[in-house]
């Protein structure tokens, strides 16, 4: 299959699947797309097929340089890390960490079909990796890192055309490698390890060799 036939497979099934979840999951999410606890549904389980965030596999934006200092991107000490289940945290957030009041979904794909759909309103980040101790997004093939990628929401100066906007803060998700072993693609290019990358609306990423492709989008 040719790489313009499979981008066209990819969003008629995109497509398909936001058409079902307009209809299926609507009433779930509040207006300012943070999660609703008394929707019944948990982080990383989708309720109608009981499916969990953990996975048996697997033109960038522009990047910036990540943080080393206190507000850092990555944690190369215990006195700067933080420790979740006893686990040493590779990443540390920056001050202009921020929760998506956007509906943004992560829609993991595996060739043509949809595996799951993940709801990313509850936190400000999600750490994908191998070691299900620490990882938000638990991918078990065997090519990641235990703490392999991030995607982190950030509070930044919106630097588009629309002059009602100039000088003003909004919310970009962010995608950094963690400078795992194997690395990490958006949009089919490898990103350099410990810099931020945005990921917009249609962005693909894949994390090492495995084939799993994770869409960015935004449910309206």
């Amino acid at each position: 299959m040719s790489k313009r036939e499979h981008d066209h497979s990819t969003s008629n099934a995109i497509s398909s699947a936001l058409s079902s979840n307009n209809k299926s999951k609507k009433a779930k999410y509040d207006d300012v797309g943070e999660f609703s606890a008394k929707s019944g549904d948990e982080w990383g389980v989708n309720k109608d097929t009981g499916s969990g965030a953990n996975n048996s596999d697997s033109s960038t934006g522009p990047k910036q340089k990540a943080n080393f200092g206190l507000s850092g991107a990555l944690a190369k000490d215990e006195v700067t890390g933080a420790v979740k289940n006893g686990v040493l945290l590779k990443y540390s957030p920056p001050a202009e960490r921020v929760k998506p009041t956007a509906k943004w979904r992560l829609y993991v794909f595996k060739g043509e079909e949809l595996l799951e759909t993940l709801h990313l309103g509850r936190d400000d980040y999600y750490l994908f990796g191998r070691d299900d101790k620490v990882a938000d997004i638990h991918v078990e093939h065997g090519s990641l890192s235990g703490q392999h990628a991030v995607l982190q929401f950030r509070q930044v100066p919106y630097s588009g055309p629309k002059q009602k906007f100039k000088g003003k803060l909004v919310c970009k998700p962010y995608v950094i490698d963690l400078e795992s072993t194997n690395g990490t693609l958006l949009n089919g290019e490898k990103i350099e390890g410990g810099r931020y990358y945005e990921a917009k609306k249609g962005d693909v990423m894949r994390f090492g060799e495995s084939t799993r492709e994770y869409v960015m989008m935004i449910e309206k």
